[in-house]
């Protein structure tokens, strides 16, 4: 793993994964690119598992390039609303860009923000969905207590992880750990007094696409 040193001190991961997980710069806007067009299917898993109304206010936790706000605006409707927040501020400019029209309407915003920290008043959102991003949560246990804080009471979220057969080599990093991960998002969300609603498997065929939890926030 490469690293080197940000303006403020503190460490910046050089790997490939951590470029995906914090595109910046010129790189991060072509990884951006990648994940316009390879998130696409978990980000409908995500939405139909979600299952936002019409009228309802979702937040999207790790937006990266915004296709999954747009997909969610669509499903809410003109009366509904939908943030998204990503650490990368290269990531929040190429979603706000990607939602521009409904920003300026008042129908949407895109934040540079982290899920421990979420710029939003209490009991804001209705739904919630993080998409290929719980593994870059900087701390899991505070940036759940931040959704629960930010959730209507009997809210909902959803989070979402790319997986592959274990007999079956994926092209996209980290698909092997899918479940695994979405594993450590159940168990913390139960330790928190979440609800488990539902955990489905979504495929094409015998192809493993992706792995997601279910859950509404305590009461």
């Amino acid at each position: 793993m490469r690293a080197s040193m940000t303006a403020g001190g503190r460490e910046r991961c050089k790997s490939i994964e951590c470029i995906w997980g914090d595109p910046n710069g010129a790189l991060g806007a072509l990884t951006l690119s990648g994940m316009a067009f390879k998130n696409g299917r978990q980000n409908k898993a995500a939405l139909n598992l979600l299952a936002p109304r019409p009228g309802d206010s979702v937040l999207e936790l790790g937006c990266g390039p915004g296709m999954g706000l747009r997909d969610a605006l669509k499903r809410v409707g003109r009366e509904g609303f939908v943030a998204g927040v990503d650490h990368s501020g290269t990531a929040a400019h190429f979603a706000a860009h990607v939602v521009h029209d409904y920003v300026r309407a008042g129908r949407a915003a895109v934040m540079r923000a982290e899920a421990v920290d979420l710029p939003f008043r209490d009991h804001m959102f209705d739904r919630a969905f993080a998409v290929n991003s719980f593994q870059f949560w900087s701390d899991p246990a505070r940036s759940l207590r931040e959704i629960t804080r930010a959730l209507a009471p009997n809210g909902r979220l959803v989070i979402t992880q790319r997986a592959a057969n274990l007999d079956r080599p994926s092209n996209f990093l980290g698909a092997a750990r899918g479940m695994e991960r979405i594993g450590q998002a159940t168990a913390l969300l139960k330790s928190q007094g979440w609800q488990i609603i539902d955990e489905r498997c979504d495929r094409d065929g015998d192809h493993l696409l992706a792995v997601s939890v279910l859950a509404e926030r305590p009461a």
